[in-house]
């Protein structure tokens, strides 16, 4: 009975031996990277990898790839370098000789924001209904670095999807060290349904936050066309620190340094909607708030800042910059983001704000203090 169990074993050893070299054969990670770097030629984007790519078998089949990079055609810096990321393949698809991925998960990406937007720039804008792309079982991010033209912004990023497929759930977590040595956590919750020509976003689910107090968490639902054709309608809360009330001052100016905190925390209402473009009329955001403290109602156009900047560094009395890309009322009694604390703060930005003339009168004192 030994000998007859002892060739069994032998048998069964031998068959998974087989199925493992079987297996591996149908992996073939050429057939993968070839794919990737195919498709990403198409689109002006070069792949580069510092060793060839392997087959993995356990704890599932997966392409295995060693450091690489996707730099943008004519570029000397790539916008996306990576230690490492593993291409889950699905057991159907392996078996049936398909090329599909599961799931894909990457290690210490370095993102670079520049080459990024330069690429998001040059991609050629898609016609038609907007596609959603299938995600059997979510993308992975971990040990990520993200910064803009070499400066870095956030460390030790991670990023975690769920699944992404029409009419499902959808959620997406991010995490990440600001700069200063913070942490930052972000995340998105939707429900992605393709509907006539567009695709749904109904609830979508916004939170933000910041260490040391600061927080967002907007919902509602939303539209998108393809493109910048996008329509939000948010709505929710937004918390920060408060700050001290100034002190009072029977004489001399009003002080430079910002209000100390109180340990209480203030409280506003958010809404938020994203206009799609119409027309001439570019991307805008309609933005209020109310507090306690706090009140502003703005309408920007996102799109356009960064032109308007280039216009005002350039401006004269005879050539000005033009209209500001952004319109609207603030009246800030206390207000503490981090990045930006003020107190008595008053703000009105109309159509028709024009620069001030160099030989206009001496300043009137400020009533304001803004850092």
């Amino acid at each position: 009975m030994r000998w007859v169990a002892l060739a069994i074993g032998v048998v069964v050893l031998g068959l998974l031996i087989a199925l493992a070299v079987h297996i591996e054969s149908l992996l073939q990670p050429q057939r993968f990277t070839g794919l990737l770097e195919r498709e990403l030629a198409g689109v002006g984007i070069k792949l580069e990898m510092q060793a060839a790519a392997e087959p993995t078998l356990f704890p599932r089949p997966a392409v295995r790839m060693q450091g690489f990079s996707l730099t943008n055609a004519g570029a000397s810096t790539p916008f996306l370098q990576a230690s490492g990321a593993t291409i889950v393949v699905p057991w159907r698809a392996l078996l049936h000789g398909e090329v599909a991925i599961e799931r894909v998960e990457v290690d210490g990406p370095r993102i670079d924001l520049a080459e990024l937007k330069a690429l998001l720039m040059r991609l050629p804008s898609h016609k038609g209904p907007p596609r959603l792309p299938t995600i059997l079982a979510g993308v992975h991010m971990s040990h990520g670095t993200l910064s803009n033209g070499g400066a870095p912004l956030l460390f030790e990023l991670s990023l975690d999807t769920g699944e992404l497929v029409p009419g499902r759930p959808f959620r997406m977590d991010a995490s990440a060290r600001s700069a200063g040595g913070r942490q930052v956590t972000a995340s998105l919750d939707t429900v992605p349904s393709p509907h006539g020509g567009m695709i749904d976003l109904d609830p979508i689910r916004l939170e933000f936050s910041k260490q040391g107090g600061f927080s967002l968490q907007v919902a509602g639902q939303g539209q998108w066309r393809g493109g910048e054709d996008i329509a939000l309608h948010l709505n929710g809360n937004l918390r920060y620190p408060a700050l001290a009330p100034p002190a009072a001052s029977s004489s001399g100016p009003a002080p430079s340094k910002p209000a100390p905190r109180t340990g209480a925390m203030a409280d506003d209402k958010i809404a938020l909607d994203v206009l799609p473009p119409s027309g001439a009329t570019p991307l805008a955001i309609a933005l209020q708030l109310e507090g306690a403290d706090t009140r502003a109602n703005f309408h920007l156009q996102p799109t356009e800042f960064e032109q308007w900047w280039q216009r005002l560094l350039a401006a004269s009395p005879e050539h000005p910059p033009g209209p500001l890309p952004f319109t609207g009322q603030a009246a800030v009694q206390k207000l503490d983001l981090g990045w930006l604390k003020a107190t008595g703060l008053t703000l009105d930005a109309g159509p028709d704000l024009k620069p001030a003339s160099s030989a206009s009168a001496a300043p009137a004192a400020a009533s304001s203090t803004a850092h």
